[in-house]
């Protein structure tokens, strides 16, 4: 059954396209720090992963979650999962800025866990994401750990592939 939450074009897509449009602008205007094939993994690593939970936790069988306005997919969720790609960048482009190192990358994964779920709420609050059958915000803090975890491994193999190359 398809459910619908609303059928104009209001507040939760406009989220969608001005965080978007932001984060991809920050991206631009920051100084340069990777190469373009690095920038585009990272960015296509947010895209993936954002788009990998949502469709496995917001379909049968759980269907804990429908995405913008209705259960059905649509276009708008496209630019919802590429929302993900600017803050991907912008993890590993922080991670590498503050060189961070050691026990500070958990300290790290937490601040971009707790900053995860606070982007979450205001999803919730202005009607991107709309809960089902119990599900609680709090249940993605261990997929944002597993995901931004992973992040840093992608980035340190990139890391050591580039230099087993030079």
């Amino acid at each position: 059954m398809k459910v619908i939450y609303e059928e104009s074009f209001d507040l939760n897509e406009w989220f969608v396209i001005i965080i978007f449009v932001v984060t991809a602008a920050l991206i631009w205007i920051t100084p340069k720090i990777f190469s373009v094939i690095e920038s585009i993994a990272y960015f296509v690593f947010g895209f993936f992963w954002g788009m990998f939970f949502d469709h496995t936790l917001s379909t049968k069988p759980w269907d804990f979650y429908d995405v913008n306005d209705n259960s059905s997919y649509q276009i708008i969720d496209v630019l919802s999962y590429a929302m993900y790609g600017p803050f991907s960048y912008f993890f590993i482009y922080l991670y590498v800025r503050l060189n961070i190192h050691g026990f500070y990358n958990l300290l790290y994964i937490f601040i971009w866990c707790c900053l995860s779920l606070v982007m979450e709420w205001v999803g919730v609050k202005i009607g991107v994401f709309h809960y089902d059958k119990g599900y609680n915000m709090f249940w993605s803090f261990p997929i944002y750990a597993f995901v931004q975890s992973t992040q840093i491994m992608f980035y340190h193999l990139i890391l050591k592939k580039n230099a087993s190359e030079s």
